[in-house]
């Protein structure tokens, strides 16, 4: 029977929503999966991704010991970060010998590659560690399963980016239909030529055949200023050296609802004093898809499901 890894990426600075998203998280795959790899990150970033590093340090690591405990799946790892283990997979990945810990932004890109390289099964599904998820199909990883042995194409699988929309369409993405399945209600499956670090499923002995070849230095003037200025490494995001690597290998990633109710995910796009207080409510009412219409077929949490006024006035000053 194939086996399947749920890969958590968890930091210091994401505790204030982890100690209510993981459990959800948990949930919704648990039984799904036959290993659950916590990896928690030990280098502290910069800007707003080491936000409350240091505080919450304190917290994190003994909340997830305390998960891990209670759940035999869970193996909880912090990220390795000697250069044996990067270059072991920076050469597994790219044909280097060493690989950045962050990129231009400060933003993680050594600890998805670390996760890949760690889980014990061929099949991994990433996720950061601030996704919901809704639906809560207890059957979309076996359908993903098929989906993945039925065309080599496919190297990335999703479940939907939002619930669905009446008429099937997704907003603000670039995508094409890859097929419609007649048997369960027209539902449909959607084409990308690129992907988002936020969550992905892969086969990873297929990743591992070919190695990355693109470029993983930022050629644009403002970021590779904007990353010196801040003094984190010239690197490109890893989703954009992803989404390159699938161009350049004719692969491409389908995203699916799956059967009965599906599953299909969230992203908060802002982190407010007021979504930490609401989080317990907010993963109520996705979990009962309690929905507005407007958050129908969008990716990121909209503002008639979350308040997010209180950021939004923050950007105008």
């Amino acid at each position: 029977m194939t086996q399947i890894t749920l890969q958590v990426s968890l930091a210091p600075s994401d505790f204030k929503h982890v100690v209510h998203l993981l459990p959800h998280q948990l949930k919704v795959f648990g039984s799904q999966v036959d290993e659950i790899l916590l990896t928690y990150d030990t280098h502290k970033s910069k800007g707003r991704f080491a936000l409350n590093w240091d505080d919450n340090n304190a917290k994190m690591w003994p909340f997830l010991q305390k998960c891990a405990s209670d759940n035999p799946k869970i193996r909880l790892l912090k990220i390795n970060y000697s250069k044996a283990k990067n270059t072991e997979i920076a050469r597994k990945y790219f044909n280097k010998n060493l690989i950045p810990a962050k990129d231009w932004r400060g933003g993680p890109f050594y600890t998805y590659f670390f996760g890949l390289n760690e889980a014990k099964n061929d099949y991994v599904f990433h996720i950061d560690s601030d996704m919901f998820f809704g639906g809560l199909s207890q059957t979309w990883m076996a359908e993903a399963l098929e989906l993945f042995e039925s065309d080599d194409k496919i190297l990335f699988l999703n479940p939907l980016p939002g619930p669905p929309k009446e008429d099937g369409s997704l907003i603000d993405q670039n995508y094409k239909i890859y097929k419609s399945n007649l048997t369960n209600s027209g539902t449909l499956f959607y084409k990308f030529n690129g992907i988002s670090t936020r969550l992905f499923m892969v086969n990873k002995k297929e990743f591992e055949k070919n190695k990355i070849k693109t470029k993983i230095y930022t050629t644009k003037p403002r970021e590779f200023l904007r990353a010196v200025y801040k003094n984190n490494p010239p690197f490109r995001l890893p989703e954009e050296i992803l989404s390159d690597y699938l161009i350049q290998n004719s692969k491409f990633r389908i995203d699916f609802l799956g059967s009965g109710l599906g599953l299909w995910s969230l992203h908060p796009p802002y982190r407010t004093e007021k979504f930490y207080e609401d989080l317990p409510q907010i993963i109520q009412k996705i979990e009962n898809g309690e929905i507005p219409d407007s958050q129908k077929g969008f990716y990121d949490i909209v503002d008639e499901l979350v308040d997010w006024t209180e950021a939004k006035n923050k950007l105008k000053h």
